[in-house]
């Protein structure tokens, strides 16, 4: 019997101290070649706290001089995309309407929560202009290969 259990443990470490070789495992979502760094940046606040609405839309304009920026409104945030949003002013960011502006002018995605948009009793039509409503499939064309998001 010993002989028995010695032999299954000889053979169990054998078998065990084998390397398989196998070919090295892909890496999940690895970016595309065109693709370039992105930021996605979430804003969930509204007017009474202008600090940060602007710092948010201070940094996408910044970003977006050298990477993709997509921003994310919702909750109290859409206060802000609508065109009778009150223009905040606040030093050294300056003001909002200005910095929407450079924002669109540039490109970047400014993205409204349809759920919100209907909870605060938005329509489309009253968005500010390069404003649109978001949808799921965006995001994820948006994030392919890429993390860094930021919360405002």
């Amino acid at each position: 019997m010993k002989k028995l259990i010695f032999t299954v443990c000889i053979f169990l470490m054998v078998f065990s101290c084998i390397r398989v070789n196998q070919p090295a495992a892909t890496q999940l979502n690895t970016p595309a070649e065109n693709v370039k760094d992105g930021l996605f940046i979430h804003v969930k606040q509204g007017p009474e706290n202008a600090h940060e609405v602007l710092m948010a839309l201070s940094m996408a304009l910044k970003f977006a001089k050298d990477s993709d920026v997509l921003m994310y409104f919702d909750i109290d945030g859409i206060s802000m995309l609508t065109k009778n949003a009150p223009d905040l002013q606040m030093e050294p960011f300056g003001s909002s309407d200005v910095l929407f502006s450079k924002l669109v002018n540039m490109g970047v995605h400014i993205f409204a929560c349809p759920g919100c948009m209907e909870v605060y009793g938005v329509s489309a039509s009253e968005l500010r202009s390069g404003v649109t409503i978001a949808d799921k499939d965006e995001f994820f064309n948006f994030t392919d290969g890429r993390i860094l998001s930021i919360d405002y």
